[in-house]
């Protein structure tokens, strides 16, 4: 299978495409900055807020893309809230180029769309995403409402 990663050079895009690597598939990363951790994945950069069609025509078509990339400390999200703009223009993006490949979308969402989960008990199926407790998790939510939208409107796979 050939997966590209946004966010690669994350932990959790690391681990990831580590482990798909060591199944045997083909991974490509795109992050805005080089992997501190390993050099075995090919990576891409790429600010995913400024991409050119040269960024992406350097990748070509994959199976499937899992979404990583985020500006994900919530505290400087709060000091500086266009980051979490940011965020939605990074899914954005993502999004269109799923959309021209037809190629399925993994979304790496956050808990943080459920809110302080120490004040009260929801089950999964309950939760409302009406309320956003800080710039970065309103950031996740938009990014979900985008990707139904993008499979309502657009028969995203």
């Amino acid at each position: 299978m050939r997966v590209l990663i946004t966010g690669s050079s994350g932990q959790i895009g690391t681990n990831v495409a580590l482990a798909l690597l060591d199944r045997g598939d083909e991974v490509c990363g795109i992050d805005i900055r080089p992997n501190p951790w390993t050099k075995r994945i090919p990576t891409v950069l790429c600010d995913l807020n400024r991409p050119t069609d040269d960024d992406f025509s350097q990748i070509g078509k994959f199976d499937v893309v899992l979404h990583l990339a985020a500006h994900a400390k919530v505290f400087e999200l709060v000091e500086t809230p266009r980051r979490a703009m940011e965020n939605v223009g990074m899914a954005f993006g993502v999004l269109e180029f799923c959309r021209r490949h037809r190629t399925p979308l993994i979304f790496g969402s956050s808990r943080e769309v459920y809110g302080d989960i120490h004040r009260h008990v929801t089950d999964e199926s309950q939760a409302d995403f009406v309320v956003a407790e800080s710039p970065y998790s309103a950031s996740k939510i938009a990014g979900e409402a985008f990707i139904y939208s993008y499979a309502q409107c657009y028969k995203l796979p």
